[in-house]
């Protein structure tokens, strides 16, 4: 079969294959990661009201996936994922 041949296009399909299985684990832990954000609320001293508590760990995990999701906008591997990427970035 003269295998040899074609080992180059072999590993240009798996490397692509690679990178574009990273943006696709990539895209399903960040969906993850906000499952488990809650928001909780705290009595606030004795008013009636409310505080809400979680924003610190929100905020930090939202910081850390729009400099995700703008990396993979640039990657030259995202078509696959391009509607989903867009979605994340706006």
């Amino acid at each position: 079969m003269d295998l040899n041949k074609w080992s180059n296009e072999c590993v240009d399909i798996g490397e692509r294959a690679g990178k574009e299985y990273n943006i696709e684990c990539t895209l399903a832990k960040m969906k993850k990661d906000w499952e488990i954000i809650d928001f909780r609320l705290k009595p606030f001293k004795n008013s009636g009201t409310y505080t809400t508590l979680g924003f610190d760990e929100a905020q930090a995990i939202l910081d850390e996936h729009m400099t995700l999701a703008q990396t993979l906008q640039f990657s030259p591997f995202k078509k696959p994922f391009e509607e989903e990427i867009i979605e994340w970035n706006s």
